[in-house]
């Protein structure tokens, strides 16, 4: 990576990541080896991606539309896709304002785009 520019910086769902390496890498694969990052990586988003590109971002919406739930939070439901209360609160941060009852909210919708 040495010499590479950063030309933005910005939270992404590991989807996102798939789709972007994946791009990057059929760009490149006829000029330059894979790195072991990107190869790490690619191993990495084929292993613990479980939705579509499209599905993520319409829960990460539909999460964000509930009104409490931020961007970064959302994308970390995203990735995981809990199936359960007790994974749910591993992912969410004990500084999120999640009572009980709005837990159960974004359970129900993540369990929706899981199916």
């Amino acid at each position: 990576m040495i010499g590479k520019k950063i030309n933005s910086v910005s939270a992404v769902s590991l989807s996102e990541v798939k789709d972007i390496l994946k791009e990057r890498l059929d760009k490149n694969e006829k000029e330059v080896e894979p790195t072991y990052e990107q190869n790490l990586t690619n191993d990495y988003v084929k292993k613990f991606v479980k939705l579509t590109p499209a599905k993520t971002k319409k829960l990460m919406e539909d999460l964000q539309k509930l009104g409490f739930v931020d961007e970064r939070i959302a994308i970390k439901i995203a990735d995981v896709v809990p199936e359960d209360l007790d994974v749910l609160g591993l992912v969410i941060p004990k500084d999120a304002p999640l009572d009980e009852s709005r837990q159960k909210q974004v359970l129900e919708l993540v369990l929706k785009y899981s199916k």
